[in-house]
């Protein structure tokens, strides 16, 4: 346990203060790019507007700050490479049942504070007949105060200082949950390390039906939804953004990593476009406070917007994901759940995901989106309890 350090997050207050002094001074178009452009070219300008308002005017860092200074940090070095790390234990009291080590892995745009709603629940359950949970979240490698990887470090190689990770804090066995580019870490756990990651769950699960198959309805809207976001080649619509952290993340990312509202718009834009639509309004005061703070820790803790592309530059691309997903070696041994939301990238039937492991629980929901932690931490959470604890006693 030496080799684990403890971390403040503390920001300086003059690094708070020079952000309110730039986003004051910063000139943000006031007409579309054309004048009928809605949300053709990217988030309409009346949303564009409306975020920034809210950051400037609205927003609380001190709250978001106390929240992150809550939990406990910690940072160790695993070949060669610093990684941030929060920790926080289960409250015994709060359950009657076994302690369960649960390994919660974020993707991009997201960062550790994505599951700021689910920690608390997790570690000290309302109800003793619940499980309780030892919960340790990292920061990727590049992102927050995770050190930037190295040339061609895949989401392959993190799962495996995970692992190590797991292990040094002395939990040789464990469960894992995992959304977005997480879902390929906690794959790779479960493919190549189930004997230490025993169960995983996961939000995303990009597959296809059996071939020969006709498509049942949720594959139909899952079929819908892809071709909305990625396009065909062209015509790519919604992958700008994919297209050129897997290209050039540097340029971008030294012309953002300085640069708040540039920042809220690549960052921000996500949040936009793939989550459930009653949130694009803006009016939800508590998820809007969720992505301002993921858009403030990644200004913070530059140069982590530029790092963190690399998630994008080293790993597959989109069109390969399925191809990916159900290759034999990819498979996953170790039991593992989905949870299907309604407006996510792509909502994925049981009977596809099934190709892609060994599938022992499902749950489509006719809601929620991408970001499931943030957008419906109570479902998450209540489908974590649900599923675990039938697999870590094995």
């Amino acid at each position: 346990m030496s080799q684990i350090e403890p971390l403040s997050p503390a920001v300086p207050q003059d690094e708070v203060d020079r952000l309110w002094r730039k986003l004051e001074d910063t000139r943000i178009p006031k007409d579309p790019i054309v004048p009928d452009a809605g949300e053709d070219y990217g988030p309409s300008i009346e949303w564009i507007h409306k975020l920034y308002n809210i950051w400037l005017n609205d927003y609380n860092w001190p709250t978001a700050a106390e929240k992150i200074n809550s939990w406990h940090h910690y940072t160790t070095e695993l070949e060669g490479l610093r990684i941030h790390f929060v920790h926080e234990r289960a409250d015994t009291s709060s359950s009657s049942k076994p302690v369960i080590p649960l390994l919660l892995v974020h993707g991009w745009p997201g960062s550790f504070y994505e599951f700021s709603r689910v920690i608390g629940p997790l570690t000290n359950p309302s109800s003793t007949s619940d499980p309780a949970f030892d919960v340790v979240v990292p920061s990727l490698p590049g992102y927050c105060w995770s050190q930037g990887p190295p040339r061609g470090f895949t989401l392959q190689d993190t799962a495996r200082i995970f692992d190590q990770l797991m292990k040094r804090l002395g939990y040789g066995r464990y469960v894992a949950q995992g959304g977005d580019w997480g879902h390929w870490v906690v794959r790779e756990l479960g493919a190549r390390y189930s004997d230490s990651c025993v169960a995983l769950h996961t939000n995303l699960c990009p597959t296809a039906p059996p071939p020969g198959e006709e498509p049942n309805e949720q594959e139909r809207i899952s079929e819908g939804r892809m071709k909305w976001f990625t396009g065909e080649p062209g015509n790519e619509t919604h992958m700008a953004y994919a297209i050129a952290m897997r290209t050039r993340p540097q340029t971008i990312g030294v012309a953002f990593s300085d640069n708040p509202v540039g920042i809220m718009m690549w960052v921000g834009e996500k949040y936009n476009e793939i989550t459930d639509p009653s949130l694009k309004d803006l009016q939800n005061k508590r998820f809007n406070h969720d992505v301002l703070t993921t858009i403030c820790l990644y200004y913070f803790t530059s140069p982590s917007i530029m790092t963190s592309m690399l998630s994008y530059y080293n790993n597959v691309r989109h069109e390969e994901y399925v191809e990916f997903d159900t290759k034999e070696e990819n498979y996953i041994k170790a039991p593992f759940a989905f949870s299907s939301f309604r407006w996510d990238i792509g909502p994925t039937s049981e009977r596809a995901v099934a190709r892609t492991g060994n599938l022992k629980w499902y749950k489509w929901r006719d809601y929620g989106g991408h970001f499931a932690a943030l957008e419906t931490p109570d479902e998450l959470v209540s489908d974590l309890r649900e599923f675990f604890p039938q697999w870590y006693g094995q």
